[in-house]
């Protein structure tokens, strides 16, 4: 029901009983441009079934970048390529670790044809969609897939197909994820005071974090969609500008042929007034 979302046809979409899964998968299948306006839809519509709850949850979902559209589109296009490239993830680290050089060069060239394969998909599918990915953001979904297959907790977080954006993954380490994190429960509360302290300081640090995290996801998300526009209004000035040139050339070729219409016309009626001059006299 919800597999062909957008902020026009979500509005006829009856969310009572709807949960949030279904919900935010239908959202984060929509180009960036489109995900604002069907969430806030989303949410409204969330509000008027009565489900508040729900509401309140989509309104925290955040708008995904082009690249995390693009890993969206790719995992929902093409699932089997992801399950093949997540499960050499999991042979190359087992290869790695017993040390057996042979299977890893092998593991390892069919590593890069399928990430080049896959990347390449992802752009494709954009495509059909209408978008052209910029060349940074085809990096990062290559980036993001080589994390994947690096990292299985990556690989598990793309495979929900919720990704906000680009993800990083250096070898040490946990990764840093950029999707749409799984709600957690509450730690207990700790028996000692002091350490009941720290934690809490910890967790407000960490919410810190995560609140600038987001800013500036958010902000790289608006500042990808306002060089978007950037691109295509020069686009448009350009095509004006060659229209203007076409409409100067053809005024200036209208004047020429005016002109020249104009001299005929004034050599005509001169000829016209000697040839009456000339019958004129031959009638005296």
């Amino acid at each position: 029901m919800l597999s062909r979302l957008s902020s026009d046809t979500i509005k006829n979409v009856d969310f009572d009983g709807l949960d949030f899964d279904t919900v935010a998968d239908g959202l984060y299948a929509l180009a960036p441009s489109e995900f604002v306006a069907a969430r806030r839809t989303a949410v409204a519509s969330a509000k008027e079934a009565g489900d508040k709850t729900l509401a309140k949850k989509l309104g925290g979902l955040r708008k995904p970048t082009m690249t995390g559209w693009a890993l969206n589109l790719l995992v929902r296009s093409d699932p089997e390529s992801l399950d093949e490239l997540l499960a050499l993830g999991a042979e190359l680290r087992s290869a790695q670790q017993a040390l057996r050089g042979d299977e890893l060069r092998s593991l390892t060239n069919r590593r890069a044809a399928l990430l080049s394969t896959l990347t390449d998909r992802a752009a494709s599918v954009a495509r059909e969609r209408g978008h052209e990915l910029p060349a940074a953001a085809h990096r990062e979904v290559g980036q993001s897939l080589t994390a994947a297959l690096a990292d299985s907790d990556i690989g598990a977080d793309l495979r929900q197909g919720r990704m906000l954006g680009a993800v990083s993954y250096s070898g040490f380490g946990p990764a840093s994820l950029t999707a749409v994190p799984e709600p957690t429960p509450e730690p207990e509360p700790p028996a000692e005071e002091d350490k009941a302290s720290k934690r809490a300081a910890r967790r407000a640090a960490d919410a810190r974090v995560n609140d600038a995290k987001d800013t500036a996801r958010e902000a790289a998300s608006e500042l990808e969609t306002a060089a978007e526009r950037a691109e295509n209004a020069a686009d448009k000035v350009e095509k004006l500008r060659g229209d203007l040139t076409r409409a100067e050339e053809e005024a200036g070729f209208a004047e020429a042929t005016r002109r020249s219409a104009e001299k005929a016309a004034r050599d005509a009626d001169m000829e016209l007034v000697r040839a009456r001059e000339h019958a004129a006299e031959l009638e005296s």
